[in-house]
């Protein structure tokens, strides 16, 4: 083999090694982006007051989801930033960094039953996510 090529072949071999051990920017590719909020499922059928409700169909509520963090956005809630911790079937949402008593309420109109929720989580395709909690199932279309 020629200098030349054999200079070719082991600089492949280093950028090749280089590429696969190098960790990936975000941790969950299925979960990293901006989901629409489509359903929420009471599991008792009574919504957090303790009024009957089977489900919410619910508008403009966004979920964006990057790295360790999470963004709500919906109408008459200021954009709140919490931290996601990851686990093997689950995920938990962490706002408790505002120490605001009055969020829990605002997030109850998202179907998070407190300031820090823990849901299953679960991609039946591509398109939509579940997210599975003690009181309340988040149904989601990627946005």
């Amino acid at each position: 083999m020629s200098r030349k090529m054999m200079t070719a072949v082991l600089s492949a071999i280093m950028i090749l090694t280089v590429l696969c051990s190098c960790e990936s920017a975000f941790p969950d590719d299925r979960l990293d982006f901006y989901w629409r909020l489509d359903r929420i499922e009471y599991r008792d059928g009574v919504n957090f007051q303790g009024e009957p409700c089977e489900y919410k169909d619910v508008d403009n509520i966004m979920f964006g989801f990057a790295r360790h963090i999470v963004l709500i956005e919906a109408p008459g809630l200021k954009q709140q930033h919490g931290i996601t911790t990851e686990f093997e079937d689950s995920i938990r949402l962490d706002y408790s960094v505002y120490n605001n008593p009055s969020l829990a309420g605002q997030l109850e109109k998202c179907g998070l039953d407190s300031v820090v929720s823990t849901f299953k989580l679960e991609f039946p395709d591509r398109q939509h996510m579940v997210l599975s909690g003690r009181k309340t199932i988040l149904r989601f279309r990627k946005w």
